[in-house]
């Protein structure tokens, strides 16, 4: 069996997380969606949606589906108290993670998550600059190195 750019790109995620901690331990949530993780790092948990762009230069455009609002309102409901993160995945650039409160900046809260869509955009050597529906920037750019701090420091 061959491995899709699913796996290929969450495994890579996956080791920079791991490099970036002397332990980690990581669940996979697929009860809920097929692309959400819990991670407990030093009794820190955070959760993780990957979003995947296959483009392979900088703009990155992600939308989000109604299958995902669903996973992030159910992954709420059963743990409240766990922040999610929302990792894009910028092909084989690097990962722009966004705290759900940052999602929420850039997006209308009032119209939910599906049909939605985020740009990331990166100049060489630059970091990330997010907008989101109706190209609302995010107030800072995302360093790219930021992966897997945000988690970690979460």
């Amino acid at each position: 069996m061959s491995i899709n750019d699913l796996e290929f790109l969450h495994g890579a995620a996956f080791l920079r997380l791991l490099k970036g901690t002397s332990h980690v331990s990581i669940s996979y949530l697929s009860c809920i969606h097929p692309s959400l993780y819990l991670t407990e790092s030093k009794n820190k948990q955070s959760a993780i949606l990957f979003k995947i762009s296959k483009k392979p230069n900088s703009s990155w455009s992600f939308s989000f589906s109604s299958q995902e609002e669903f996973a992030l309102i159910s992954f709420q409901k059963s743990y409240p108290d766990v922040k999610l993160f929302i990792a894009l995945i910028c092909h084989r650039d690097g990962i722009c993670c966004l705290s759900e409160e940052q999602l929420w900046t850039i997006l209308d809260q009032n119209e939910g998550l599906a049909n939605q869509r985020i740009s990331v955009k990166r100049e060489l050597r630059g970091s990330y600059y997010v907008k989101g529906t109706g190209r609302v920037p995010l107030e800072r750019t995302i360093p790219q190195n930021n992966w897997p701090d945000a988690i970690l420091s979460a």
